[in-house]
């Protein structure tokens, strides 16, 4: 236990204003009135509702309680049929988009499926912020070297817990893996076996040392670490799934999204893996290489443009670049519009020029109501 809890970010957190200021800016400046489920609503009101899930579940959890928030603003607005706004930051985006792909089925085991769109009909607009459309390098690093949040620090093993965390991970077939002379090294970032053969997240020495450790030693703690392993493939292989089915092609009846997002700072997009002693060390900083080989730029070989944690490519959902041998191309995700800013990922919701064009958009929608995801 980290003893971080899911919510405690929300407005405010770590140090950091996370959605204070766009709330402010919705109530203020936009007129919005923040409701809770079940209170009733006023003709002509602007209303907004917040949803907060648990981000360290599987998202499948949080598209559940997604739906059933709209089905009770639905019953406050005594509409059914009510099509509602959804403002969603981050993987809150991924959980709007499954949603309208495929409702509320979890289609994360079993055999492929194509879009039903059972929850596209519930929602009008879509609009999201720093959505990692195509996934993310960052819970790769957590899983490789832990994730800091504030003062504390959720090591690697307890990140392996996360089940959610796989699904926000590179489409797989997104190259994420580089030698040191810059060549493409092809593994599978959901296959337990690419983990276990570089040693990282619960297969790294150290981490199997501090955990029997903490387990006590003996059987039951080197069982603990079988259940372990069991645990991380089966989160691994639905967070395949899950940008999968994501990138599946699509037709009329989805959802065309607004993007708001990122584009100006170096955003790690590979990892350059260093053999140091029969040992492989996975490289996020050019500056920590042991041995670069001359005449190779490795900011550029490491970074994309992006938010600092989200590339623009992944927000735009558009990867132009060779992918791994045996894929096919991705499909493009279609936008209704995009904004691209100067701001990280962690102070978008802040950015004075990213709350100007989202009251422009949502007036220019005529909304009335929307949800925060």
């Amino acid at each position: 236990d980290t003893g971080i809890r899911p919510y405690a970010v929300f407005r405010q957190g770590l140090g950091r204003d996370f959605y204070g200021q766009i709330l402010n800016t919705l109530e203020n400046a936009g007129g919005y009135t923040r409701r809770q489920p079940g209170e009733p609503v006023e003709a002509g009101q602007r209303n907004y509702y917040v949803y907060l899930y648990d981000w360290r579940l599987d998202n499948m959890a949080a598209v559940d309680g997604l739906h059933e928030l709209i089905e009770r603003i639905r019953e406050a607005y005594g509409d059914p049929g009510l099509r509602v706004d959804v403002l969603a930051h981050s993987n809150g985006g991924l959980l709007a988009r499954y949603y309208a792909r495929y409702g509320t089925r979890d289609h994360l085991d079993g055999d492929p499926v194509t879009p039903s769109f059972t929850g596209a009909g519930a929602i009008r607009r879509l609009l999201m912020v720093g959505t990692p459309n195509l996934g993310s390098m960052q819970p790769v690093l957590s899983h490789v070297r832990g994730e800091e949040m504030g003062l504390r620090k959720i090591p690697a093993e307890v990140v392996a817990t996360i089940s959610g965390a796989p699904q926000l991970m590179p489409h797989p077939a997104i190259p994420w893996l580089v030698d040191v002379h810059g060549q493409v090294i092809d593994r599978d970032v959901f296959a337990l076996d690419t983990w276990r053969e570089f040693r990282w997240s619960i297969f790294d020495p150290k981490v199997r040392e501090r955990t029997l450790r903490r387990k006590g030693g003996g059987k039951a703690a080197r069982r603990h670490l079988a259940i372990l392993e069991v645990y991380l493939e089966r989160h691994m292989l639905r967070g395949r799934r899950f940008l999968e089915l994501l990138a599946h092609s699509t037709d009329s009846r989805d959802i065309r999204p607004y993007v708001f997002g990122g584009d100006c700072d170096d955003t790690v997009a590979r990892l350059v893996v260093e053999e140091i002693r029969g040992r492989h060390v996975a490289r996020e900083h050019e500056t920590a290489l042991a041995g670069p080989v001359p005449g190779i730029d490795y900011r550029r070989l490491i970074h994309d443009p992006g938010d600092a944690v989200v590339t623009r490519s992944s927000l735009l959902g558009d990867f132009d670049q060779p992918l791994r041998q045996g894929f096919a191309p991705i499909p493009s995700m279609p936008l209704a519009h995009s904004v691209l800013l100067c701001e990280q990922h962690q102070f978008l919701t802040g950015n004075a020029t990213f709350q100007n064009n989202l009251l422009h958009t949502l007036f220019s929608l005529g909304v009335k109501e929307r949800v925060w995801g």
